[in-house]
Order: structure tokens, then C-alpha cells, then sequence
């Protein structure tokens, strides 16, 4: 049927006329396009990464990019894993790190977090002592040092090993079969 053939009036075929260009127009001006991104992932090992140590405790587990730590803590002494776990450069560069809580249970306010007074992850190069994250408890609350949770970043040379001393110690009081459980985050500089 032609537009010509129906017997409108000049302004209805009019009307007609620029809806259509209107419809016609609104289509066209929808312009939709797509970006393309082809990235290339490399599996490798971390340039600083975790190694077992002399004094890794009994059933740890330690990889390349995590470890996990089972450690003891007897009431009223210090027990010290004077080395815990390596944390190498294995890169011809320097690389800078640092340590950051993540999450422990048991938490603030549970009275359980009574049965520890400190654990602490303190770090050592060669030339001694570098830094440290430490929890210890006042009540029923752990505290951290440093307060914001994180340390600083630190530098380990090129091709250079550190390591974590663990300290762990609980009051006289403390009840035996309580775990602890804490997550780490060791961020690192590439």
C-alpha cells in the first residue's frame, strides 16, 4: 500500500512521515562497538618466596607462594622457632616486602583469646634483627604491633634469604587443646 493512496490529510502524512525519520533516526544513533583485550599469563615462580628452615614446625607445610605454620604454645614459657621458614630473593634484584594481618580467630572478645599472651613474627637477615608483626593480648582482646596492621616494606637484597623467628607464649592459666588461627599476607614489590 502507498503512503499516496490513503487519503489523509496533509499534515497526518506529515506526522507519518517524521515519526518514521524519527524511528528510523533513534535506530541509527544506537552505535554500539567492542574493545578486544588478548592478555598473555605466565605461570612462574615468586621472585620472593618461602623455603623450609631448621626450625620448621612439625607438620608445616611450606610452598613457594604460602606456608602454614603449626606451632605449639606452652603455658607460662617462651617457645621460640628461632627459624620458622626461609623468605628468599630468588632474583637478581632487589625486592621490597611487608607484612600484613589478615585474620584470627579466635577474636576479639571471645574468651578464648585468653589463653595466649603473645605471638609474635619476627624478621632477621643476616645482619639481625629487621622488623617484626606482633599480637599480644590485654584481656580478651589482641593487640597488634604495629597498630595499623601492617608493617613497613622492607628491602631484601638480590639473591639474599630471611628469615621469620616465631615466638609464641601463653599465660600460666592457659586451657590445653585451644587453637589459634591467624592469616598473614607477605605483599611484595615486584
Amino acid at each position: 500500500m502507498k503512503i499516496r493512496s490513503i487519503r489523509l490529510g496533509k499534515s497526518a502524512k506529515f506526522l507519518t512521515l517524521l515519526l518514521a525519520s524519527l524511528l528510523i533516526g533513534t535506530a541509527n544513533a544506537a552505535i554500539f562497538y567492542s574493545l578486544t583485550m588478548q592478555p598473555q599469563i605466565t605461570t612462574s615462580t615468586p621472585v620472593i618466596s618461602f623455603n623450609t628452615a631448621p626450625d620448621t614446625p612439625t607438620g608445616s607445610t611450606v610452598n613457594n607462594a604460602w606456608c602454614s605454620l603449626t606451632a605449639k604454645s606452652y603455658p607460662n614459657a617462651t617457645l621460640t622457632y628461632e627459624k620458622a621458614v626461609f623468605i628468599n630473593n630468588t632474583d637478581s634484584s632487589a625486592h621490597t616486602f611487608r607484612l600484613r594481618h589478615v585474620d584470627i580467630t579466635p577474636t576479639n572478645g571471645t574468651a578464648t583469646t585468653g589463653n595466649w599472651t603473645s605471638i609474635k613474627f619476627l624478621i632477621y637477615s643476616a645482619s639481625g634483627f629487621e622488623f617484626a608483626l606482633n599480637y599480644t593480648v590485654t584481656g580478651t582482646n589482641w593487640v597488634l604491633d604495629p597498630s595499623a596492621g601492617s608493617t613497613g616494606y622492607y628491602s631484601i637484597p638480590a639473591n639474599g634469604g630471611w628469615w621469620i623467628r616465631l615466638e609464641t607464649l601463653s599465660p600460666a592459666d592457659a586451657t590445653s587443646g585451644y587453637s589459634c588461627q591467624m592469616q598473614i599476607a607477605v605483599e611484595v614489590n615486584e
